[in-house]
């Protein structure tokens, strides 16, 4: 939880008491990250350490009342303090949305990872709270696009009534965040929702089944001649069911032109971006940066083996299974810990390898909904690593469209004939080929059944 400091100075104090040595000082209108609680006292991170402060002077932040922005260069850094010369955190991806806390000189306090770091206040847009209009969708079905064209992919449908929070106009186009990513509407579509009016907001009601989509040239509608009719899924039963149809009803309208055209049953497609990423290709707990897994493995073929000293002292596999074992550590004197499975440290690993190799850094991780490997960007279509990083970065379509570029003939005939466990043994490789076709089947048979269902 974030909180401000609402006194003109606020003591820091060692020991939530009075009486305790004040460790420091605070001024007014500090951004603090409150760790715990005890009956008056909050406790916060405080100079490598932790203190405590007096709850009756700070007030606890609603992040709907700040500002937002968008970030503006390929790659923008995040650091710890606002100077050029504070520890480097992380780096955005142009794009990014971000949470805008305090305008200091010449940097913005942002919310970072349910703390706060700074980026340079130059590279960012910035649209106050009092810009971030709502409208609401006047046709029965609209089409929902990864950018601001009629010839930009579909992404998915919003129904009549639905309201979004509006972050950034382009002439006709209206951008809003959907699943996680920005996407956009017509405005021609949509109307203005005055302050007082209570409307929900899409995410109140992504999740509620919409009617079947008419079919129209117009871009008020969900579908293209050549497209069939699609109606989303209920999230209910099993936990793979409940997968399926949130990715269905995410991401359902352009799996099914890209399966239609490639031959194959839009339910394969859906199983294999649920075992591969659950069907995410961004963590909103991760200040929406996309999904990715760092493989310490592969950081070793294209910059360890260069540098052997130097890649044992932060970086640990297992010797025979290269793919279990991962642990990483910044410093020799650091303990070692494990980084698989949470999104905060995976972008810590990748960071710090990026410091060390850019290029090998992205080499060296899976990206987004198909956790495709940086190492195959050419085989996808793209000129550099760096190219897939920023597209898969910053468009799920990217993603989606990555995930059938890089199925080959093989895989395409193993999924035509439902032979998940070879499918997996050319997609993820032979060591685990057993347990990600057995996963895939599930989820194959997940959708199936809840296709079925509705019929």
């Amino acid at each position: 939880m974030l909180a401000t400091v609402s006194a003109s100075a606020l003591n820091v104090r060692a020991i939530p008491s009075i009486v305790s040595h004040v460790m420091g000082v605070l001024p007014e209108g500090t951004t603090v990250k409150i760790v715990g609680s005890n009956d008056d006292w909050y406790e916060i991170p405080y100079q490598n350490s932790t203190g405590f402060i007096s709850r009756h002077y700070v007030t606890q932040q609603n992040n709907s009342r700040f500002s937002t922005g968008i970030t503006l260069p390929t790659l923008l850094n995040v650091r710890a303090q606002p100077a050029l010369s504070a520890d480097l955190l992380a780096t955005l991806s142009e794009g990014t949305r971000v949470n805008i806390l305090a305008h200091l000189d010449q940097c913005l306090e942002i919310e970072f990872n349910n703390d706060v770091a700074y980026v340079a206040a130059d590279y960012v847009e910035v649209f106050p709270a009092s810009q971030r209009a709502q409208v609401e969708i006047t046709v029965e079905t609209l089409n929902v696009r990864s950018g601001p064209s009629t010839g930009a992919s579909i992404l998915g449908h919003v129904s009549r009534g639905i309201v979004l929070q509006i972050i950034q106009s382009y002439g006709n186009w209206l951008a809003f965040v959907f699943n996680g990513n920005t996407a956009y509407v017509h405005k021609k579509f949509t109307r203005p929702v005055a302050e007082d009016e209570a409307l929900p907001l899409m995410a109140d009601v992504l999740e509620e089944t919409a009617p079947e989509m008419p079919v129209s040239q117009s871009d008020a509608v969900a579908t293209e001649s050549n497209f069939p009719l699609i109606r989303q899924l209920p999230v209910i039963g099993s936990p793979q069911q409940q997968k399926v149809a949130r990715t269905w009803n995410r991401f359902g309208a352009l799996l099914q032109q890209l399966s239609q055209r490639m031959g194959i049953d839009v339910a394969c497609a859906v199983a294999v971006l649920c075992v591969e990423s659950s069907g995410k290709g961004f963590e909103e707990n991760n200040q929406g940066r996309m999904i990715i897994r760092f493989e310490n493995h592969i950081f070793r073929k294209y910059w360890g083996r260069q540098f052997p000293q130097q890649f044992s002292t932060h970086f640990q596999y297992q010797s025979g299974q290269a793919w279990k074992g991962h642990r990483w550590r910044s410093t020799h004197i650091d303990p070692w810990q494990s980084f698989h499975g949470n999104q905060v440290k995976e972008w810590q690993v990748y960071d710090f390898a990026r410091s060390l190799d850019a290029d090998a850094a992205m080499y060296s991780i899976s990206m987004g909904l198909p956790q495709i490997m940086g190492f195959n960007y050419q085989r996808i279509g793209y000129p550099s690593v760096g190219n897939m990083f920023v597209a898969f970065s910053n468009d799920i379509a990217a993603q989606i469209n990555g995930l059938f570029d890089f199925f080959d003939d093989r895989m395409i005939r193993n999924l035509q004939s439902l032979d998940f466990v070879s499918f997996a043994g050319a997609y993820n490789g032979s060591g685990q080929k057993e347990k990600y076709g057995k996963w895939i089947d599930d989820h194959y048979r997940a959708f199936k059944a809840l296709q079925h269902n509705l019929s």
